[in-house]
């Protein structure tokens, strides 16, 4: 439904419909005096105009009869013709004022600053700082089980997701040689030995095995070999090296070992952290 609004600075009026100010919140601005008013509080419904006064409206004023009169004729004055003004010299007065119903300026809203691009950069940016921390606690999950025990259960949730394991924190320097010995497995056979060695975990949490450093020395502890052992090669068949050693606990492996003609008088024992599964 079409409806009026007015100009409240030029009284100049517009056809508008209610979409049209719901649109805008209202806010028009006069196509005439460009002057920006709030189109609600002049609106009016648009009506036809009112007719035209009947012409026989005269008919109700009593009429009168006219006397004849004679009059003589007066002669004619001779006067000379003005000349009729000129076109442009005519004073046609102002214009009068039209009120017109043509539809009004609604004013449009600016244009949003370009943030396209920087609304990109920021979000790969988040996107790259994510990918980073995803894999500083993929690398570092085992140490940050042991450190916060509290997010443990998380983090073995997501890598049943990601089908990984949680594995135990390496800490070979808080591991402890408690004992270790190389005894001769067979007098007949030199060459095969056997490496026993006990140790402790001193730390308060559990702690993946390490790796075997071990080194074979003649008896001027010369090196004649070297060899790292995984803990997969030297525990006991059916022993889960995912285990780990226990906190604050003792465990003891033995290794047979078959050096056939190095002829070997002593060792030296280290502990590596070992590769992750």
């Amino acid at each position: 439904m079409s409806m009026v609004t007015r100009c409240p600075s030029c009284n100049t009026r517009f056809r508008v419909t209610p979409q049209q100010l719901q649109t805008r919140q209202g806010q028009v601005r006069c196509g005439r005096c460009l002057t920006l008013f709030d189109g609600y509080l002049t609106l009016a419904p648009l009506t036809d105009p009112a007719p035209a006064a009947a012409a026989g409206a005269a008919s109700a004023v009593p009429a009168f009869e006219l006397q004849p009169i004679e009059i003589a004729p007066a002669a004619p004055e001779p006067f000379a013709a003005a000349p009729a003004p000129a076109a442009e010299d005519r004073d046609y007065g102002p214009p009068p004022q039209q009120l017109t119903l043509d539809d009004p300026s609604f004013l449009e809203p600016p244009p949003a600053p370009a943030r396209r691009g920087s609304r990109l950069w920021a979000a790969a940016s988040v996107v790259a700082l994510l990918v980073l921390a995803g894999q500083g606690i993929y690398a570092y999950r085992g140490e940050i089980a042991a450190n916060v025990p509290g997010l443990k259960r998380y983090l073995v949730l997501a890598c049943d997701w990601l089908e990984c394991t949680v594995p135990l924190p390496q800490r070979p320097k808080l591991i402890a040689i408690e004992a270790s010995d190389l005894q001769a497995i067979d007098p007949t056979r030199p060459g095969l030995i056997q490496l026993t060695a006990t140790l402790r975990n001193h730390a308060g949490y559990d702690l993946a095995f390490p790796a075997l450093d071990l080194v074979l020395t003649n008896t001027k502890e010369h090196t004649l070999a070297r060899r790292i052992f995984l803990p997969a090669e030297y525990l006991e068949r059916g022993k889960d090296a995912r285990a780990g050693i226990p906190a604050n606990a003792e465990t003891t492996i033995r290794l047979d070992l078959d050096t056939g003609a190095l002829n070997a008088a002593g060792f030296r024992l280290d502990l590596l952290p070992a590769p992750v599964p």
